[in-house]
């Protein structure tokens, strides 16, 4: 599981979705950076807050005279510890949340004791135990042939790359882990935020984790995106003015800048540095094909650069300036409620797909249909290429559509990948 903090604290009796809103005012107003991203539920008295991008988002679970709180800190590190502990001890005291410190057996609740006693010394050894026992596992489990590791990486995506280990940070190879059970002090690399305090290697860390997971590396389609790549490229500038010693992805830089069409002081400086290095831009998961888990169990290999989202009613959508794939999954049964009873019935119940020439697919268990179509849009022709899937009574709808006819295998290879496992 990795290193955690749970938290439970009394506090006056009041209305716990009145006490959670009061919570996400104040979380906004803080001065933090990044500042939180904060979902509040609207039937149930729950607040995530999302404080780092190397981290899962803190959990907080409130009822008339109660909260809970609970943020699994591992995968970010001991910074990422100190902060979320001393924001709990600033909740308490704007809120009158009296946290209990010790368990019903007397136990500190914090397993780090950095809660405690601050000591500096024992929370950085419950990190380091961890990772070292992590690093044991996956190099057993890699000399048995296993593969597909990902060490603190957020649910929903798998990412290729030419490592053991998927981390953060970036891949990690073979001789990283041996390095790491040897002496897990080598492995601090793979933990974005260290050490106490913003210094130049936290706004670094945020950087390099945005770049490897969340940064398209094309042109920004949505003013989301772009305002991400800023954020990304003021990271960097943060970094290097706290500490100009502090080796930096500059070719990162340099192309992130190009990407948003800057011409500034921090632009030129980020191009110097990268042509001085001469190193290629590496850094970026999304560089490759990047494995999307969807609904009802499916998943799909899509280009890592497209752009992704869910909508309302449970269609997910990814997209850039030329493509875009839907995506909506449902499950058939009878009018009695008993499921379909194999996937030829399931495809059969679904619309008839539009379209002169219907292609089939078939592998394994999956069967599936699809047809393309062609329209004219505001004066542009359009391609689509509408596709039913089925795993006995598991559908899967899709609709790709690209402008480009060349894309017409790219449409056919991306619904090809859609794949239902066995659970």
């Amino acid at each position: 599981m990795g290193v955690a903090l749970e938290l439970r604290g009394a506090r006056d009796r009041s209305d716990p979705m009145r006490f959670l809103e009061r919570v996400e005012a104040w979380l906004r107003d803080r001065d933090d950076e990044p500042a939180p991203h904060v979902e509040r539920g609207t039937e149930e008295a729950i607040l995530l807050a999302e404080l780092h991008p190397a981290a899962e988002p803190i959990r907080l679970v409130a009822d008339e005279r109660s909260v809970h709180l609970s943020a699994k800190t591992g995968t970010a590190g001991p910074g990422f510890h100190r902060h979320v502990c001393a924001l709990a001890l600033a909740l308490a005291e704007a809120f009158d949340v009296r946290w209990a410190l010790e368990d019903e057996h007397g136990d500190p609740v914090d397993e780090t004791g950095w809660l405690h006693d601050g000591d500096e010394v024992a929370l950085e050894e419950a990190f380091l135990d961890w990772l070292g026992a992590v690093a044991a596992q996956i190099l057993e489990l890699a000399g048995e042939g296993a593969r597909g590791f990902a060490l603190s990486m957020p649910a929903g995506h798998v990412f290729e790359h030419d490592g053991v280990v998927a981390t953060p940070l970036g891949p990690r190879d073979e001789g990283w882990l041996r390095a790491v059970v040897a002496d897990p002090r080598e492995g601090t690399d793979v933990f974005a935020w260290w050490s106490a305090g913003r210094d130049a290697a936290y706004y670094r860390g945020l950087a390099l984790v945005a770049m490897w997971s969340e940064v398209r590396w094309r042109p920004p389609v949505t003013d989301a995106e772009r305002a991400l790549l800023e954020r990304v490229a003021t990271w960097v500038e943060r970094a290097h003015g706290l500490d100009p010693a502090l080796e930096l992805p500059w070719a990162e830089q340099s192309a992130l800048l190009e990407l948003l069409g800057e011409e500034s002081l921090r632009a030129t400086r980020a191009h110097v540095k990268a042509q001085a290095r001469g190193a290629a831009a590496t850094i970026g998961y999304r560089r490759r094909p990047v494995l999307v888990q969807l609904s009802g169990g499916w998943r799909i290999t899509i280009p890592g650069e497209l752009a992704e989202r869910w909508e309302e009613r449970g269609t997910w959508v990814a997209w850039d300036a030329k493509r875009s794939v839907w995506f909506t999954s449902l499950t058939v049964r009878d009018a009695e409620g008993a499921p379909s009873p194999d996937a030829e019935s399931t495809l059969r119940s679904l619309p008839p797909l539009e379209g002169e020439e219907v292609l089939e697919l078939e592998r394994g268990a999956l069967k599936g249909l699809a047809a393309f179509v062609e329209e004219e849009r505001d004066g542009e022709r359009i391609h689509r290429l509408e596709a039913h899937a089925a795993v006995d009574h598991h559908a899967a709808v899709g609709t790709l559509v690209f402008v480009d006819p060349a894309d017409r295998d790219w449409s056919l290879t991306t619904w090809g990948s859609l794949e239902r496992p066995a659970r």
